[in-house]
């Protein structure tokens, strides 16, 4: 994988000036861009994918959310636990795609077969966010380190979920 993860925005569709918001976000040090839209057909998060795709930095990476068709006009997938599994997506999609995987539970990084399929996971939430209400139990700053203690280097790691810039440092 060649995807910089170290600062990945999660866009929200009701932001106005979207467009606006990423160019900012990715001018003050974004790297990777998740398309996000719960509400979305296949064929809006495709569009919005190609023209972030087209706009953005060849180096900041264009992820779509859930939607693994859309994430064909994208560098790659971002999944939840509930969604297609990452081998299903990582079969799916071509051999350079970026696919990453939220981790709700510990238990999940015991799957080498959709671990070995996925190029990060996230875990997520770390706090509660009013984005996903029905997320499940945060894991909070505790959990982040079990999950990077558990995965020791094997892939990047990004944590997503109630995380604004008074937050950020205390994660990183």
């Amino acid at each position: 994988m060649n995807a910089d993860l170290r600062l990945y925005l999660v866009t929200d569709p009701g932001t106005q000036d979207l467009d606006e918001v990423v160019a900012e976000a990715v001018g003050g040090g974004v790297t990777c861009v998740q398309v996000r839209d719960k509400h979305a057909t296949t064929r809006a998060l495709s569009e919005r994918a190609r023209a972030l795709r087209t706009a953005l930095p060849a180096h900041v990476a264009v992820i779509v959310d859930d939607d693994v068709e859309a994430a064909r006009s994208a560098d790659g997938v971002h999944l939840g636990a509930d969604d297609v599994a990452p081998s299903i997506a990582r079969a799916a999609l071509h051999p350079d795609a970026i696919i990453g995987w939220s981790i709700n539970h510990l238990d999940q990084l015991g799957d080498d077969v959709q671990m070995a399929a996925c190029d990060y996971v996230a875990v997520s939430p770390v706090w509660a966010t009013p984005t996903k209400p029905d997320a499940t139990e945060p894991f909070g700053l505790s959990g982040v380190r079990a999950v990077a203690d558990r995965l020791a280097g094997r892939m990047p790691l990004v944590a997503i979920g109630g995380i604004d810039h008074e937050r950020a440092a205390a994660v990183v």
